[in-house]
This record gives C-alpha cells, structure tokens and sequence, in this order.
C-alpha cells in the first residue's frame, strides 16, 4: 500500500530500501525455538509476503535495497520471493567494513579514552585489545583483519568511565555470547557426528576446510546442518573466520579468530563433551585439600588427577588427548568442586614486565581476600605414550619440565601477583598419567 500511494505521489524519484540488521530477531528465535522461527518464516508467513512486496515494486518504485545482518541463514529463509538479492559479503572491497582495523583504532581511542591519566599508550591499549577483539577477516584476499567493533566500543566505554586501564578480557559486551549458549545451540542443529569432528578439530588445534561457503541456508526445508552449513554458520555469526595463509581457490580454511571465540569453544566443549557425561561426572574427585591447606607438597592433588583421567580415558570420555584436551579436562572437573573463597581459572590473562600478556593453564586462588590467600599456578605439559615408551623419553620429559619452569618464572613475576603468596607447578602427563610434578 505505501509502494503504491509513493508512486502516485512522486512519479520522478524511486525509493532506496535499506534494512539494518534484518536477522537479528530470526536468530534470537532460531537460538532459542526451532518451531517458532519454522512457524514465523513459512511460506504463509508475513515476512515473505513484505519481501515479495518489495520485488513487485523494484522495477517502478524501489531503486535499490540493501539489507544489512550476518547470516544467510535468514535470507533464505525469509525471502524466497526475494531472489533477485545478491550476497556481497565476501567481496574484498567490503571487509574492513566489518569492523575497526588497527589503524582506524590509533584514531578512536585517544578519542575515547583519556590516556595520559590512564598512563598507557595507545599502541599498549592496542596490543592487549588484539588477542581478545582482533582476527576476523572476510575475504581469502584481504590485507587486514579487523577487531569487533561493538566489543571494543564496550571495552573503551568502561574504561572510559572507570579511568583506570582495565584488562580487555573481563569487559565483554553483554550482547554476545559470553556463556556460549547459541554456541551450543547451533550445535543441537546438526547431527552428533558433526559436532564431535568440530570439537575434536578445536582440541587438536587444527583448521576447518570447505569447498565454500553455503549462502542458501533454508531451515523451512531442512531440519539440521550438514557440515558445511554448520561451518558457514559458525563463520556467519563470528565464531570462525577465514584462514588467509591457508586458503586457496580451490578451498576455503576457517579458524577461530581469537581469544574470546576460542574460550566459547572450551566451554561448549565443557558441556557437550563433559558435563553431559554420566562417565564424566561420576569419575573421581579432584582432591584439592593440599591446596586449601596452602600446602607445598601438592602430591594428592596429581595422583587424584591422574585418577580422575584413567578413568574418563578408558571410557572414551576423552579420545584425542593433547595439552589442550587435559587443560580443558581437568578445568572442567575443578569446576564441579565447590569449596568457599576458591576460584578456578584457565589461561587467565597476566602481564609479565618486558614479556607482555601471558596465558598460565591453571591459576587457583585459595581463601582469596584472606590473610593467608594462597595462589597456585600449575603449567600443564603432554607426553604423547609413544614418546613416553620411547628410550629417549627421559630427554623429551626434560624439555617439557624446562619449558614449563621457563614459562612458570614469567608467570610468577607478573604484575598481577606482586605481593602475594605464589606458588607454582610444573605438571607433566603421559596418557593420563602424571610423571611430574615439582613445584618451581
């Protein structure tokens, strides 16, 4: 109706249709109720019919349109009557439109922040932002990755108001996905053998491969994911990006963009590989009374670990293990303990002087705020069995325990434990054994 009375009343102009974030109620529903988002998009719903409008009126009323969102998800399921749209997301002209690059950052913030009273740089600022908001890029072709430009608007409005530099990994937008919820929930959309090759992929560390991407992603006419649409999705929404170094013309290679992704992803792992498990969550304890007693001699603690770990390995709780799926393993069972002032930490962000941030595997705080807190860092270190068996297993397990003492005496002087009691620990595990443990 309104197409019609604009025509009659301006026959020398057209319109321009432009429609910001189109998908973002389909998503919230998608994410939440499969049959509500089936029932909204079917073709009797009202938003096919507004998109067929649309077309209807492209050839005399309406010049262009361009629809802003981030997935295709929505755009194929809502507008089968809107088929003439083209998809410009991968051209390489548009992928610094996506967010901030580091340059257009060295502007904003000195704009933003006042960082002579915060008495830090702006390229100091910069370089703690880019492992938690950096990475995304959009195109095989593109010459800069970009940083999310709402967290790091969020990031610098809080400091901002606070005035004191504060730690870009504790101030996340509360619009994403800070618990990995939809994370999860795209996960329940594809089939179990689908999310188990994307989990074991992110334990080992690896790259997703696809011929392309999938842009007609139509939810009214299938009912789960195929691989290549779920990995679509995950770089649509931001939780995967493309691998320029290892794409080619022939092959599209995804990763995890960056830090706050990859802490999705180890939740998700959490929950859908462990906490869901009957083998998991009736395996042993950890037993953590040594820690709570502040003592030096943390023995029980490893020998309950390795308990723990025989018994979800010889169940296939735990296929593929590696220093990030024992990380991830032992992370999620400490966080089943609930024991009063004690608080768990994986890969927490510390500043070490002249180093940088620094990522030790597990920080755990005993009777924090108390006269006698008590700070564990424990670097955990993997011997393949084969390396274990070996007859040079001796010099691989030194290397391990000399890496781990390096990385553990720039843990212990970071700023963030000055003055405070540390204690730290070199862990080595073959299998689920562990054959080391020392404090440092």
């Amino acid at each position: 109706e309104f197409a019609i009375a604009y025509k009659d009343y301006s026959e020398s102009q057209n319109l321009y249709v432009m429609i910001d974030e189109y998908d973002n109620f389909a998503n919230e529903i998608l994410s939440k109720d499969l049959e509500l988002f089936l029932n909204i998009t079917s073709k009797d719903g009202f938003l096919k019919s507004f998109y067929a409008a649309i077309k209807a009126k492209a050839s005399d009323v309406i010049a262009k349109t361009f629809i802003t969102g981030v997935s295709s998800v929505s755009l194929d399921s809502l507008t089968s009557g809107f088929n003439i749209a083209r998809n410009v997301t991968p051209f390489d002209c548009f992928n610094e439109y996506a967010g901030f690059t580091e340059d257009e950052l060295e502007i904003l913030i000195p704009k933003l922040v006042d960082v002579e009273k915060l008495g830090v740089s702006t390229k100091e600022i910069i370089s703690r932002m880019k492992p938690v908001y950096d990475g995304y890029c959009f195109s095989r072709k593109a010459d800069k990755t970009v940083y999310n430009s709402s967290m790091c608007l969020y990031y610098l409005d809080e400091m901002q108001r606070a005035e004191i530099f504060l730690n870009p990994e504790d101030y996340l937008d509360p619009a994403c996905d800070q618990d990995g919820s939809k994370l999860s929930q795209l996960f329940n959309l594809t089939q179990k053998e689908t999310a188990v090759f994307i989990i074991d992929t992110y334990l080992q560390g690896g790259v997703f491969y696809l011929n392309k991407l999938s842009e007609n992603i139509n939810l009214n006419q299938l009912k789960e994911y195929s691989r290549e649409q779920l990995l679509s999705m995950l770089y649509y929404l931001g939780y995967l990006t493309i691998d320029r170094e290892k794409s080619s013309t022939s092959e599209l290679a995804l990763k995890i963009p960056n830090r706050f992704m990859s802490k999705l992803f180890a939740r998700c792992t959490i929950e859908f590989r462990y906490k869901n498990n009957t083998e998991f969550t009736e395996a042993p304890n950890l037993n953590l009374s040594a820690l709570t007693a502040c003592d030096d001699d943390i023995s029980s603690f490893a020998q309950s670990c390795t308990e723990f770990l025989s018994r979800i390995m010889n169940n296939q709780v735990l296929s593929h293990m590696n220093e990030m799926a024992l990380n991830l393993a032992l992370y999620a069972k400490l966080e089943t303990i609930e024991i009063v002032n004690t608080y768990v930490k994986m890969q927490q962000s510390v500043q070490v002087p002249k180093e940088g941030e620094r990522f030790p595997d597990l920080v755990i705080t005993v009777n924090k705020g108390l006269a006698d807190e008590c700070i564990y860092i424990i670097e955990l270190k993997y011997l393949k069995k084969t390396e274990a068996r070996d007859k040079n297993s001796d010099s691989a397990l030194q290397r391990l325990v000399n890496k781990a003492t390096e990385e553990l005496a720039a843990y212990k002087s970071a700023l963030d434990f000055k003055g405070k009691n540390v204690k730290a620990y070199a862990m080595v595990f073959a299998g689920p054994d562990c054959v080391y443990c020392e404090q440092q």
